[in-house]
Order: structure tokens, then sequence, then C-alpha cells
């Protein structure tokens, strides 16, 4: 679909379609309840006594490296009101976004969802340092409840709104709007910090990144903590996504590389649910990959595809890419890593395959904390 570039995450029910495809949607799957979700968070679901039995069928362990990043400082956030005549909404101003709530009954959650953007922004220069920040603010939706969520999207996404209308438990973005409503403290936090980084890659990318990639990059930034208002990252964190890569992987139901640089969620929201949870660990371990690892080896190179995305100039043999209103191709991925990776695909997948074993099997009680 030619036209603006949009994606949409889903929570508890599947969205069937062509408008996968062309929406370029982000789709998740919650291994521990059985349900396509957008992004999987906090440890409430997950069986220990299977941890247990996982850790120790391990191989030995190594740990995570724990550099957590984030502001040193609370952002400065100034706030007023707009008043219908059906509802009040609070709009927090801060100095790279607009935050739009109804949320009427708890200042603190909207005053560290401001934090959390201001916090993110700078997180997400952290992956793409070269790329120019615009001079004005994004804007974000957050609803006190779904029915006001619904009633928003209704008015403003046309006729694709039964499209977005499908997803039961969070939210979308659109244009370089994000748009969600409350569904508890820290999914609604790791959400809008996900959602961030494909709000911040539509609105300073002129090009569009591989949705695979995209994807796992956005995962990256899904594990959220606090020390006291001031939001913090690790990037090379996700319990949830380690944990289904290393069930997928003892499944044996891992994708080749060569399938997963091609796909995006509409090729596997129909397939088994082992599937569906390899693809999205995956995608996140890949990004890991190409930010940390063989010691940083690939780092340049993934800042340097930011930047040619960023400016429209990516290599792409097919042109898709350099564009993110055209149709994607992903026959162009393959020859756009190896060009920057600088090396073919083959020896890619040898060493992404060692990486993915380390982070299954000898990381996960360092991902657990325990």
């Amino acid at each position: 679909m030619t036209g603006q570039r949009r994606m949409a995450m889903v929570w508890g029910s599947r969205v069937i379609g062509r408008e996968l495809d062309d929406m370029n949607a982000s789709i998740g799957y919650h291994p521990a309840e059985g349900q396509l979700v957008y992004i999987q968070t906090g440890l409430k679901h997950v069986s220990f006594s299977l941890l247990a039995a996982l850790l120790l069928a391990g191989c030995e362990q190594s740990s995570v490296h724990h550099e957590w990043i984030g502001p040193k400082m609370l952002s400065v956030v100034t706030e007023d009101d707009q008043v219908s005549a059906t509802i009040k909404t609070h709009v927090l101003h801060t100095p790279h976004y607009e935050i739009y709530t109804t949320i009427d009954d708890r200042p603190d959650l909207i005053a560290r969802t401001a934090q959390l953007m201001e916090g993110g922004f700078d997180a997400y220069r952290t992956l793409a340092p070269n790329v120019q920040p615009t001079n004005y603010p994004m804007k974000c939706f957050l609803f006190a409840n779904n029915v006001q969520w619904r009633d928003f999207t209704r008015q403003h996404t046309g006729p694709d709104s039964d499209i977005y209308l499908k997803i039961t438990r969070g939210g979308y973005t659109i244009h370089d709007w994000y748009v969600a409503y409350y569904i508890g403290d820290i999914t609604t936090y790791s959400v809008a910090a996900h959602e961030g980084w494909h709000q911040f890659v539509n609105r300073h990318f002129k090009g569009r990144l591989p949705p695979f990639l995209e994807e796992g990059l956005a995962c990256m930034f899904e594990n959220v903590e606090w020390n006291n208002d001031l939001p913090r990252w690790n990037l090379s964190m996700n319990p949830a996504r380690t944990l289904s890569l290393r069930r997928a992987m003892d499944a044996g139901e891992l994708f080749t590389l060569d399938q997963l640089v091609t796909l995006h969620a509409g090729m596997v929201v129909n397939q088994s649910n082992i599937r569906i949870e390899a693809f999205y660990a995956q995608c996140w371990a890949f990004a890991r990959f190409m930010w940390e690892g063989e010691n940083g080896k690939y780092r340049p190179a993934l800042q340097k595809l930011f930047q040619d995305t960023a400016d429209g100039s990516v290599a792409d043999p097919t042109g898709s890419l350099r564009n993110s209103y055209h149709s994607w191709n992903p026959a162009g991925v393959k020859p756009m890593l190896e060009h920057y990776l600088g090396q073919d695909l083959t020896e890619t997948s040898k060493e992404f395959t060692d990486f993915e074993k380390k982070i299954a099997y000898q990381e996960m009680s360092s991902q657990f904390e325990l």
C-alpha cells in the first residue's frame, strides 16, 4: 500500500487479511497466555518451575552486559488542560513530545510517562546518534480506557479504522503519532517505550528499516526499570524474549536467518504459537547481535545503516527501502545486509546462530537476575 506508513500493535487477538502486510504491523505473541500480543512484559506469568528446569538443563551461565542507560535528571514538563463538553484532556509538553491524556486520577502515571518518553528519545539516539532530531514535538495520545481509544481511532484513521479496532489490548503508531490506552502501569510503560522507537523512526527516517530489524530494535526497549522517577534501560535485557528464544530453540522451531530477514508480522500471524514466539524472539536477538555481537563488531555497520535509511540513501538494490511510503520488497534485505556487514549472509548466519545459543543457554539466570 502506498500512502502513509503505519504500524499497529495487537494484544489478545489475531488481525487477519492483506492489511497486515500493507501496514507493516507490529504483532507479538505472549507465550505464557497463549495469545497474540504486542509486547511481553513483566514476569508474573512466567512459570518459575519451567525456568528452573531450563536453568538446570542449560549450559554454563554467562552474565548479560549490565549497562543501564537513561536520563540523569528529570526533563522539564509543563501541563495545560483542554476541556470539551464531554471530556477533560491533560496536555503535557516536553522538549520532544506533546502527550495528550484523559487519565485524570493518576498524576504519578502521566508524570512518569512524560519522563519515559523523553528518556526514551535519548535512548533511541543512543542507537542512532547521527540522526538529526526535528525541532517540533511528536504527539502521543494515552487514553484512560478502551472506549475513548476506540472513539478516537474511528475519528482519525478513516477507512482503515476497522483494522485498528481489531486491536483488543494496546495501541498503534500512525504517521508519527502514538495512540494507546491504559492497560496497567508496567505494560503501559513498556508499550510506550517500544512504540516510541517506531514513532522515532517514522519521524526521522526518510527510508524504512526491514520490518524484522525494526521490530527487534523496538523490543530492546521493552524492559523498563525505574530509579525513583527516572526511566532506565539495559539494551541487552529482555527476560521474556530470552525465555521464548530458549523454548523455540529446544523445540527446533527457529527460522533460518535467510527466512527471518524476509518476514514481517503478517507472514507469521497464522503460524503455530511457537513459531510466532520464535519470530519475535529472533528479531530481538538479531537486533542485539547487530548492536553488541562479536564484541560490537557490527555496531558501526548498524549505525551506518541507520544514517543511510534516515537520509533515504540506504543500499537496497530494489529501492523499496529508500522511501517509507513505498511498498516493501523483501528481496532487498539480504543484499542490503551483506553490503553493510561486508560479508555473505551465510557467514553472518553462523555467527548469529552462536549468538542465539549464548542468549538461550548461557544468559537465562542473569536475564532473570537470579
